[in-house]
């Protein structure tokens, strides 16, 4: 009988030994698969532009929209593997400057004249990207890293002021509805597996044209691609 016991006994033993050998040999793995497909969410941040509108090869004016605070939504939906569908629209609450031009008695073009005011601009931008994630549909360490490319369009949604009363029709700047194409890189971060938090760096291109008032040739026309960048973080559900 005590054979029998010492021989259970030891059996229990190196059974212990061994699952406490194995579980030293388990390596957490710091990826987490993300079940989640489709995800709404919301995002601020700033947008920084060039107002600045080209009258010739060398001289330009800041007629455009200023950078200003920008807000948003988002939704995206992943297409398979590593990519993402996702459109978003972002709105820029901003302002712009006024200018005029001059007619000498001749009819030709006169210098361009400051009329030192302002009058409020909103700048909408909706886009439609393809976003792909470096960690595929993976967390890694709760951060999924991302690339994503982007198209869409751009404007001021904003009429015509008061301000703008006594300006030559031909000499009014309107941005938009333009084009805009983009491109950025950011970063997911999942502190719980269905909520997100998403700091983002965006470049985009937009074309603004300049109006004809202020050209030497005012039957030709002049317009040019010109830079944003929006700085943004947001949150984002997941399901």
């Amino acid at each position: 009988m005590m054979r029998f016991t010492r021989t259970v006994l030891l059996l229990a033993l190196a059974l212990a030994a061994g699952a406490r050998a194995a579980a030293a040999q388990t390596i957490p793995s710091p990826y987490r698969y993300r079940e989640e497909t489709q995800a709404p969410g919301v995002f601020v941040g700033y947008l920084f532009v060039s107002p600045d509108i080209g009258l010739t090869d060398s001289t330009s004016l800041p007629m455009g929209p200023r950078s200003a605070p920008l807000f948003g939504v988002r939704y995206e939906v992943r297409a398979s593997g590593p990519l993402s569908l996702e459109g978003s629209l972002g709105i820029s609450p901003t302002d712009r400057r006024l200018f005029a031009t001059t007619i000498r008695p001749d009819s030709t073009f006169g210098a361009p004249t400051d009329l030192e005011t302002t009058v409020p601009a909103t700048v909408v931008m909706a886009d439609l990207g393809l976003r792909f994630h470096l960690t595929g549909p993976r967390t890694w360490n709760g951060l999924a890293p991302f690339v994503v490319g982007a198209g869409g369009m751009a404007g001021d949604i904003r009429g015509t002021f008061d301000e703008e009363e006594d300006i030559r029709p031909e000499a009014l700047f309107r941005f938009g509805p333009s084009f805009a194409v983009g491109a950025g890189l950011g970063t997911d971060w999942f502190p719980a597996s269905n909520a997100s938090i998403r700091v983002e760096g965006m470049g985009r291109l937009w074309r603004m044209k300049t109006p004809t008032g202020f050209l030497v040739n005012r039957t030709a026309e002049r317009s040019e691609w010109n830079p944003a960048v929006t700085i943004s973080v947001g949150g984002a559900f997941h399901f």
